[in-house]
């Protein structure tokens, strides 16, 4: 599906296409890249060829052939599950609760960052498919303060954003990271110079003490039948109401 496109981005992309059209990339990458230097021509121009040559040089493109190990979907646990109510796709991370620690323990860096590649590329795929960037919803809870102070964590975190910050731009259109104790400001110190303004626009923060705040969001963003059945606090409230 392509992206829609405001009046003035039709012209911006056809200047694009000249200029990068040795690439033979799809409108729906030029535009993202378009849209991430704000219609910059030289600017998205030099993002996208470096994003190419990354994708060159790691061979992404051949990602369905990478082999992992058979724990990584559990462990590393992200899910694209459901549609919000303007039909973009939802990517899911449980990151508190992820064994990722463990997983460079064992030495296991690159093998780990290169699913994270894997899980962006998947993102990339379904959220084309829909015609508009997605919806991220990060859930930090349970996060603990020897996991939020791994430096091995934070570094494969920190490489990890900022490769979909430069080759991945303008596929979400809202991240939320509901249920962030209070060590989520180590982390988020860390990482967050990774992201330009226009990013960091789009990232909300919803702290571990107001579930509610966040749940609202979601009602607010998707159908309930979007919202995986962990994190439908209705049910929740309503068993807790029943049993008194």
């Amino acid at each position: 599906m392509v992206i829609k496109l405001e009046p003035d981005e039709v012209m911006a992309l056809q200047k694009f296409k000249v200029v990068v059209g040795d690439l033979d990339e799809d409108d729906n990458v030029l535009i993202r890249f378009l849209r991430a230097r704000d219609y910059d021509i030289p600017n998205a121009e030099k993002m996208l060829r470096n994003a190419v040559e990354w994708r060159k040089d790691i061979g992404i493109d051949n990602y369905l052939q990478w082999e992992f190990p058979p724990n990584y979907p559990s462990d590393l646990n992200w899910k694209y599950f459901g549609t919000d109510n303007d039909g973009a796709g939802i990517c899911w991370m449980v990151a508190g609760r992820s064994n990722l620690k463990a997983i460079l323990d064992r030495g296991e860096y690159d093998s780990a960052l290169r699913w994270s590649f894997v899980m962006m590329e998947t993102g990339l795929k379904l959220f084309a498919e829909c015609g508009i960037p997605g919806l991220v919803v990060v859930d930090m809870e349970d996060l603990p303060y020897n996991k939020a102070t791994h430096i091995p964590s934070l570094k494969i975190l920190y490489e990890g954003l900022q490769q979909f910050e430069k080759c991945y731009p303008e596929m979400a259109k809202k991240i939320m990271i509901i249920n962030a104790p209070w060590v989520f400001t180590i982390v988020w110190n860390f990482v967050k110079g990774v992201f330009g303004q226009k990013t960091r626009d789009k990232i909300h923060i919803y702290n571990s003490s107001n579930k509610a705040e966040w749940f609202a969001e979601f009602l607010a963003s998707m159908p309930r039948e979007s919202i995986p059945p962990e994190y439908r606090l209705d049910v929740f409230t309503s068993d807790n109401n029943n049993s008194n």
